[in-house]
């Protein structure tokens, strides 16, 4: 701005104060016993200046913090991305008025070995996950404390599902499913369907009523409820339902799986026998070979012997012999079989929704090619 025009504008200003001082009423203010006359629009232009400073000094105070704030968990998120698990935790550590944070904070001090420190966080959904995964007491009770303070915590929830579940409890796992698959988001939805109908499969297979299998298999697809949905219907004398479902298992490719669900089950082994043999090579020679020696058909069994893995074989020999012996040693060998194996690597007999050992839904696959104890 050029000279003349500052002091062109510096003269506007200045007639505008006389104008208005000469012009405005006067009013007397009283402070620490002392009177002071002064126009009415210079005390109103200082309260304005003040309401507005107040409060914009406490904004400003709070965005100064806020920012703080935001700098740790910025600068500890990176920390911990790049494995720096004792500086993340150091910079969050800033941060955890911030209930996120906190969680955040909480589950870097699990990973580094300080468990007993988690209970001092302040987040109790945390903390139940983390007894639960270590099998240690207390974990329903922290995900009871986390509901009462939020009921949709979603993590709660899903540990309450999980902590009945292990527990066998399917009628109180699918209460709380109910709950996690009303308030999941899109993206798990589909997810969280297939956790359900399994837990519905399950309250089924523990004398829960035909609707809770019926149901669980319009929800979801998996070997497991084809299993019993074709248990189910052979118990009914359903055999012409039976066979229609039986063939749909072989258009979804699942029949090796859903026969191994059954491989205990003599009846319906027997009920199944001619479907089986309809189309036996769609079939592993193990698999037919472990339906045969269930079903005590040996001869069958024998004619597979040089197909069979050298545990089947054992197993063949073992049933084949009329010493005591040999019957003991195949019952021993088929409790370390363990057909079904999770991705974290724990190995089952049976097949369960839930792995005891990740925590993880609907991770248990057969395994192919059996061999007794492998890991």
């Amino acid at each position: 701005m050029s000279p003349i025009k500052l002091i062109l504008a510096l003269s506007l200003l200045l007639f505008f104060l006389l104008f208005i001082a000469q012009n405005a009423g006067y009013v007397d203010v009283g402070f620490f016993y002392t009177t002071y006359r002064m126009p009415l629009f210079l005390l109103l232009l200082f309260t304005f200046a003040l309401g507005f400073f107040l409060p914009s000094l406490y904004f400003l105070l709070r965005e100064a913090v806020l920012k703080r704030h935001l700098h740790h968990l910025e600068e500890g998120l990176k920390e911990w991305s790049r494995g720096y698990m004792g500086k993340a935790e150091k910079l969050l550590s800033s941060a955890r008025p911030l209930e996120g944070v906190r969680s955040m904070s909480a589950e870097l001090l699990w990973k580094k070995g300080e468990g007993e420190r988690v209970s001092e966080m302040g987040v109790p959904a945390v903390v139940g996950e983390i007894l639960l995964r270590e099998g240690k007491e207390g974990a329903e009770e922290n995900f009871e404390e986390a509901l009462s303070k939020d009921p949709e915590n979603l993590r709660a929830l899903k540990g309450l599902r999980d902590f009945y579940a292990l527990k066998e409890d399917w009628e109180k796992a699918l209460e709380y499913q109910e709950r996690v698959f009303e308030l999941c988001e899109r993206w798990e939805r589909e997810e969280q369907k297939r956790v359900k109908a399994e837990i519905m499969g399950e309250v089924y297979r523990k004398g829960g009523g035909e609707r809770f299998i019926e149901k669980a298999l319009d929800l979801y697809t998996t070997p497991f409820l084809q299993a019993l949905y074709v248990k189910h219907l052979l118990s009914q004398e359903r055999t012409k339902e039976a066979k229609k479902q039986w063939d749909k298992i072989f258009s979804l490719g699942y029949q090796e799986e859903v026969l191994w669900h059954l491989i205990e089950d003599q009846e319906v082994l027997s009920k199944l026998l001619n479907f089986i043999e309809a189309k036996v090579e769609a079939f592993s020679p193990d698999t037919l070979a472990m339906v045969y020696i269930k079903l005590n058909l040996l001869t069958k069994a024998r004619e597979l012997e040089d197909r069979l893995s050298r545990i089947t074989k054992v197993l063949l020999q073992s049933a084949l012999s009329h010493r005591e012996q040999d019957k003991h040693c195949m019952e021993a060998i088929k409790e370390l079989l363990e057909p079904f194996l999770c991705s974290c690597g724990k190995a089952y007999n049976t097949y369960t929704p839930l792995c005891g050992g990740c925590l993880k839904w609907g991770e248990l696959k057969l395994r192919r090619g059996l061999n007794a104890g492998r890991r």
